[in-house]
């Protein structure tokens, strides 16, 4: 436990085990002292590491907050063999090289002589984490048909969609994404979108050992720009679509780095499906490397269509409301009829790039139509049946586009009153927060402004933020911090016809306080309070 709690993510540093030798075929800087040289190091290419039952590698990860190079030491005394440093950190005085941090300094020939401990000094510790978790695990990537998904909407959604057809057609398939990781035997909580480099090849050799023979995964932007993908080529990559988000401090500088984050995909990949319509299709086509297929709505359907043809198009799309549930119904080439329970032009335009993803799998259409039809998603516009007189929906949409797309689409369903609840995360970027505010108080008739994640910021600071976006709206609103009273207010004023979405956590089971994670569920929340009002 120790040895955990010392080399956690927490502290930005990695740490590998295995009981035989680890490879790497990284450039180095290796360090260590020869008999006769005056100096106690040398430069080189390290191919192997010695074999040991105890020993590990630690790679030394530099963080937002921290910094793992600040560990070696407690790296050295758990048992670590071997560590991995930024060049940028080691540095020459005379005739010593001193590992240097914002706390303090490490002497390489004390590691080396004293703990008999291998240096390795490379340009880039995440890409030498990435490249030599692949090597550890045996480059499970290449074991796998592995379909990456990319995109500031949808990614969870076509995920599912995809690794539902691929079951509904017999292919075993492992997942990877925001709500949970499959590895073909085991459901697991996801931490990350993408994990980190060592965590994901871990895995992705769970699936090959389970039997899977595809991977889903989910390519978030920090995923690419964390260089957690490293190593792994996408046999296919679907772009979704990109919009100005995830733009602030711990996440992307500017939206050209954005832009270029998820471009990536496509220079990783044999084959690339991309949506027409986006607006910024052919600046994340810029470079490609990859067979491009398409996928388009049509623009009377509201979508702004670039005029190229597509190589698959959905036509004569409408929606429809069943039994308290809500759907899409849609054609493809004229003549062949798909239906989802999912609403929503933007989940139509999901389904087209799954579509495309089984056309690379000759599955058969009816297998494809089966299993779109019977696919729900956790947290993705999930009804929660409280009431027969209203419609409660939970959605993770957290972001000005997705907002905007649910208000719009639920706008079509032509509710008695369309009522949001939803809050921003803290320590997260600003400029979502006002927009997210003035497109509430734009496309809903009545807001509930409240908590999310607050993580380490005051709730009702990110509040001020939302409600600065919303003042210049006609839109009314209220504002209540507490989530669970939010729920409970909305659910006492309901009205028979409203459509009610509470959003921005969807399959989250918890809330981020002061960085406390509290257990919190919105479906539970939406029956607690159904429960509390006798309905």
């Amino acid at each position: 436990m120790f040895l955990q709690r010392v080399l956690s993510y927490n502290k930005k540093s990695v740490f590998l085990r295995k009981e035989n030798a680890v490879r790497s075929i990284t450039q180095t800087f290796f360090i260590r002292k020869r008999a006769g040289e005056p100096r106690p190091y040398h430069y080189g290419y390290l191919l192997s590491f010695r074999k040991s039952k105890a020993g590990s590698l630690f790679v030394c990860i530099k963080g937002q907050y921290t910094d793992g190079h600040d560990y070696i030491m407690d790296a050295v005394k758990a048992g670590a063999f071997a560590v991995v440093v930024d060049e940028s950190c080691m540095v020459n005085v005379r005739w010593e090289c001193f590992i240097y941090t914002e706390h303090g300094k490490v002497r390489v020939h004390e590691l080396v002589r004293n703990y008999g401990m291998a240096v390795i000094g490379v340009k880039d510790t995440r890409q030498a984490l990435a490249q030599i978790s692949a090597a550890f695990y045996d480059y499970p990537a290449k074991k796998l048909k592995i379909i990456g998904i990319t995109g500031t909407k949808g990614k969870t959604t076509t995920a599912f969609l995809t690794a539902g057809i691929l079951k509904e057609a017999g292919y075993k398939t492992g997942m990877v994404g925001t709500i949970w990781t499959y590895n073909g035997k085991d459901v697991k909580k996801a931490g990350h979108t993408t994990p980190e480099s060592s965590d994901l090849q871990r895995e992705l050799a769970q699936m090959v050992s389970n039997g899977c023979v595809c991977c889903v995964m989910e390519v978030s932007s920090q995923g690419i720009k964390m260089q957690r993908v490293e190593g792994i080529f996408f046999d296919i990559g679907v772009f979704l679509n990109i919009e100005p988000d995830h733009i602030g401090p711990g996440e992307h500088a500017s939206f050209a780095e954005y832009l270029y984050c998820k471009s990536r995909l496509l220079r990783q990949c044999q084959a690339g499906i991309v949506n027409r319509d986006d607006r910024n299709t052919e600046k994340i086509l810029f470079g490609h490397t990859c067979d491009i297929e398409t996928f388009s709505v049509l623009g009377e359907n509201g979508v702004d269509a670039p005029g190229q043809k597509a190589d698959i198009v959905a036509e004569r799309i409408t929606f429809s409301m069943k039994e308290g549930r809500l759907y899409s119904h849609f054609f493809t080439d004229g003549k062949e009829e798909f239906l989802l329970q999912m609403p929503g032009i933007f989940n139509v335009s999901n389904a087209l790039a799954a579509i495309l993803v089984a056309r690379h799998f000759k599955i058969a259409q009816d297998v494809v139509k089966d299993a779109l039809q019977r696919q729900t998603v956790p947290g993705r516009c999930e009804n929660v049946r409280i009431s027969d007189k209203f419609v409660f929906l939970v959605d993770y949409a957290h972001n000005e586009m997705s907002l905007r797309n649910l208000l719009g689409t639920l706008r079509g369903f032509d509710p008695g009153r369309l009522v949001v609840i939803f809050g921003c995360g803290g320590n997260r970027s600003k400029l979502r927060r006002g927009r997210m505010g003035e497109t509430a108080g734009r496309l809903a008739d009545f807001t509930i402004l409240t908590s999310d994640n607050p993580r380490w910021e005051d709730p009702e600071l990110i509040l001020d933020d939302i409600e600065s976006g919303i003042k210049g709206t006609s839109g009314a609103y209220i504002r209540i911090a507490d989530r669970r009273a939010a729920v409970a207010y909305a659910f006492g004023h309901a009205r028979e016809g409203d459509i009610i979405v509470l959003a921005g956590k969807g399959h989250e089971d918890y809330q981020e306080i002061g960085g406390v994670r509290y257990p919190m569920e919105d479906k539970e929340l939406v029956k607690k309070a159904a429960e509390g009002r006798g309905r």
